[in-house]
């Protein structure tokens, strides 16, 4: 049984809580680069072994989401997040 071990008890905080704020866009570019690490670990630690290719490993949709939270992390949130709002009632 591997539910107690702590990549998946990490895994099973990291994911919803940086999940909704990346939804939300409540800072977003903490909460991708977080998300991003995190798949990146679950690429490397759990399909990596089985090959170096992706496709050959399963590993493509960790891989995957790894770069999408990366370019959200470097994109930053849109016009229609909280973040925006946030600033717009700062300024």
């Amino acid at each position: 049984d591997v539910s107690g071990q702590p990549w998946f008890i990490a895994a099973s905080f990291i994911e919803p809580i940086c999940g909704g704020m990346i939804a939300l866009g409540l800072l977003t570019p903490f909460a991708a680069l977080i998300a991003s690490g995190e798949m990146a670990v679950a690429y490397f630690k759990f399909h990596f072994p089985g090959g170096f290719w992706p496709i050959m490993n399963h590993g493509e949709l960790p891989a995957l989401y790894s770069f999408i939270f990366l370019y959200i992390s470097a994109h930053g949130s849109g016009s229609l997040s909280l973040d925006a709002v946030i600033s717009k009632v700062r300024k």
